[in-house]
């Protein structure tokens, strides 16, 4: 799951790259990087439904707030240009920050589990 996680955020962080230098105007809403993240989005939420683990729901959250973020800015509701560019990008730092800490603690859970496994095999 983790590297399908790391897929999808690098797909994010290349295609928004490339999407926004195409339009880099501030004064609208750029609706190929709201393409590229409500795809991503979607990628997180099956992650997460089919993952027994809890980061990709949290990514999931944060792909949601990116979302939010253009859908506000299609609402006209009075958000700023430069807010708006602000809080586009804000969120792929927890996001990257959840996937990481998640996969570290998969990682020690799954150690953590085989380590018991052989003791219960070296059981009299």
């Amino acid at each position: 799951m983790g590297r399908i996680g790391a897929g999808i955020i690098i797909f994010k962080t290349v295609a928004g790259f490339c999407t926004s230098i195409l339009d880099q105007s501030w004064s609208h809403t750029l609706y190929p990087v709201l393409a590229v993240d409500t795809t991503c989005l979607g990628a997180f939420v099956i992650l997460g439904l089919q993952s027994d683990r809890n980061w990709p729901l949290w990514t999931s959250g944060c792909a949601l707030a990116a979302v939010a973020v253009h859908l506000g800015s299609i609402s006209k509701v009075g958000i700023d240009p430069k807010i708006y560019h602000g809080l586009r990008s804000l969120w792929a730092f927890p996001m990257q920050l959840f996937m990481v800490r998640g996969i570290v603690l998969d990682s020690r859970y799954r150690r953590s589990c085989e380590k018991m496994a052989a003791k219960l095999r070296n059981w009299p």
